[in-house]
């Protein structure tokens, strides 16, 4: 019996150390960021877990974390669900369980645990935003008909990412299948990448059709990972990602990780030399995914640098006097607490990029910064179905052309992550100011043709002195107005039936709109000048409203009285009704007049909530006047979010409440007033 006892003794005491022993070789993989190799260690380990809860957490929380850094959606959403059900919990795991369920598309549970996340930390502006987000995804699929999307005939089963214009085709990133032989390169270039178990990246050429791609430089390339580039000077020049390797040495941060760096080449034949280091890289931190503007002369990229506001950030630098200028953050109007990454400027300057940090959905979302005078405000969420539950990225555009490349790792593709190819539709709208009684077409009129639903005015080109065209994304939210001096303003939509018919015409709309404007009498000039209190012979007494008012000089609208609401509300308050039944009085004196009135926000919510809520406020007000018996004819209104701010407190800038107050606001302008006809 003794013996027995003995055996059993010593069989339980080898268990308990092999598992130790496993244990610490999971822990060990883990801190060698050794993910994979990691989560089978701790996969087994939890087969037979230890009797103390706190190891158990602690082996299911960096499983999670393995999961996570593996990318592998599926997993990670089942371990962090384990894991927030430990009371003491960091509540950063609510927030990756939250992104997790969005990746898997589970966005009413996502939602709420983004809500909880918001209330365990207010000062992570992402919570609410992204749970706000996800009471209305439909909003992201709005513009699906406008593309066409489908995959590169060069994808392989391994990951396929990041592609840059060059020479015709395009430049990629990829980890496929390598045969070392026969190109002739040094056996370390069948390493394997120990964080994934895959080989590491290399950089590919593909002139766009079905042919094998072929590997792009033995200068460039190495046995370690080559990223994301960029070309220019006429594809003479180039700046691509490449790990912390150089002249055949490995470099290593203080914490044991090989960062990715900056570097330049210059081609040389058929091949690339005088292969430089970014001035800026650091063996500390990580810089890549280089995008160079059009002209050559400022650099943006991705770092995770001193001075980010979260995980990786866009910064940017510009060659002077012979030299690249100190890095600049390009701030909370583009970076968040989240990861702003893989930049790409177009042709006119535009700045897009991908991003967890901005409400998406789900993983890296790709958006759209437009060009203003030189800075990039109100980035917005280019929808599906370039975007989707998972990681969209690697964002390439043709604007000549309207097509491009994107990459994402969504279900249905060929491997890890796949690039594919996409084209814009697009409908052309002829647009004609005509005289309203006599029919006559207006030669040269003023135009301005805005959609509410996005961040700035359409781009309209001039057809001939008479007409103009835009292009639409097939949406109906286009108000179009159109004056001339001497004339009252008159206004048009697009319809629904016009989109329609857009669409079955191939892109091209078959009816003209027609925007009729009437000729302003004197006796109608003097009684509004005197209205205004201005003379009947002031050249700016045309009233129009458009979105961009407060910056342009020519457009002159006459505020009558500004209505202001509390932070998240549209109700009326008891000032503003004073204020609003002093625009009563004037309406009722003057029957034949029409205001329009538009509303605002401060910047303190999302760019689509306030979009909302601005025109819930205009909304709002309109219905007070027609309460008090003022036709709805005469009530025009107009919304726009968060981008005419009247103080400087955009996102990210702390500001007192009286200057938000400033922002929460309904201006009321006089659109037209109409010469009411003579008695006979």
């Amino acid at each position: 019996m003794k013996k027995i006892i003995f055996t059993v003794a010593i069989g339980l005491f080898l268990v308990i150390n092999i598992l130790a022993q496993s244990l610490d070789n999971a822990h060990f993989e883990f801190e060698k960021f050794h993910y994979k190799k990691a989560s089978e260690l701790y996969e087994a380990f939890l087969m037979k877990p230890s009797d103390k809860a706190e190891i158990n957490q602690k082996v299911q929380e960096n499983l999670a974390t393995c999961y996570r850094k593996m990318n592998d959606a599926k997993n990670a959403e089942k371990w962090y669900a384990v894991v927030i059900t430990n009371p003491n919990t960091d509540p950063i795991n609510k927030m990756y369980y939250a992104q997790f369920l969005a990746q898997n598309q589970k966005y009413e549970e996502s939602k709420k645990m983004w809500y909880e996340y918001a209330i365990a930390v207010k000062s992570d502006k992402r919570g609410k935003d992204f749970s706000k987000s996800y009471q209305d995804v439909d909003k992201y699929f709005q513009d699906a008909d406008r593309y066409t999307v489908e995959p590169a005939p060069f994808n392989s089963k391994q990951a396929d990412f990041s592609p840059t214009y060059y020479q015709g085709g395009v430049v990629f990133c990829s980890n496929r299948e390598l045969n070392v032989k026969e190109l002739g390169l040094s056996r370390d270039f069948d390493k394997k990448y120990r964080w994934n178990g895959m080989r590491f990246y290399d950089l590919y050429y593909s002139g766009g059709g079905v042919g094998v791609p072929k590997f792009f430089s033995k200068k460039l390339n190495t046995p370690y990972h080559e990223g994301p580039a960029n070309f220019y000077n006429d594809d003479n020049a180039i700046v691509f990602t490449r790990n912390n390797y150089d002249k055949g040495k490995i470099g290593t941060s203080e914490d044991d990780i090989t960062k990715m760096k900056l570097f330049f080449a210059t081609k040389s034949g058929d091949d690339w030399t005088n292969i430089i280091e970014f001035p800026y890289n650091d063996k500390e931190y990580t810089v890549q995914h280089p995008a160079m503007s059009p002209d050559g002369n400022t650099l943006y990229f991705a770092s995770d640098m001193p001075g980010t506001h979260g995980g990786m950030d866009i910064f940017k630098c510009t060659w002077t006097n012979g030299a690249w200028g100190r890095p600049v953050n390009l701030g909370v109007e583009i970076n968040t607490k989240g990861n702003e990454v893989f930049p790409y400027m177009d042709k006119s300057n535009n700045l897009y990029f991908a991003s967890d940090g901005w409400a998406g959905l789900g993983g890296l979302d790709i958006f759209i910064a437009r060009n203003k005078d030189g800075k990039y405000i109100n980035p917005y969420n280019v929808g599906a179905p370039l975007n989707s539950s998972k990681d969209d990225f690697g964002v390439i555009y043709d604007t000549d052309n309207n097509e491009g490349y994107f990459t994402s790792n969504r279900d249905g593709g060929q491997g890890d992550d796949d690039i594919y190819k996409f084209s814009i539709k697009s409908c052309k709208v002829i647009v004609v100011v005509q005289d309203e009684v006599t029919k006559e077409i207006i030669k040269l009129p003023k135009l301005v043709i805005q959609e509410t639903a996005s961040n700035g005015e359409v781009v309209y080109l001039a057809e001939s002195e008479t007409a103009f065209s835009f292009k639409t994304n097939f949406r109906t939210g286009y108000q179009m107005r159109g004056t001339k001096e001497g004339y009252n303003e008159g206004t048009s939509t697009l319809t629904e039936e016009q989109v329609l018919k857009c669409k079955n015409y191939n892109g091209t709309l078959s009816d003209t709109v027609y925007i009729g404007i009437r000729r302003m009498t004197d006796l109608e000039r003097e009684k509004i000048a005197k209205l205004l209190g201005k003379k009947p012979s002031d050249k700016d007494l045309t009233t129009k409203l458009t979105k961009n008012y407060k910056d342009n000089p020519n457009i002159k609208v006459i505020e009558l009285v500004n209505v202001y609401y509390d932070l998240d509300k549209y109700n009326i308050r008891p000032d503003a009704s004073r204020d609003l039944d002093k625009v009563l009085a004037v309406l009722q004196e003057y029957p034949n007049m029409r205001v329009g009135l538009s509303s605002h926000t401060d910047s303190r919510d999302t760019y689509d909530y306030n979009v909302k809520l601005s025109q819930r406020r205009s909304t709002s007000a309109r219905q007070y006047l027609i309460d008090r018996g003022i036709a709805p004819d005469r009530l025009e209104i107009f919304w726009f979010g968060e981008t005419t701010l009247v103080t400087p407190c955009p996102d990210g800038i702390n500001c007192s409440e009286p200057d938000h107050q400033l922002n929460r606001r309904t201006e009321v302008a006089i659109l037209e007033y109409i010469n009411p006809p003579k008695n006979p």
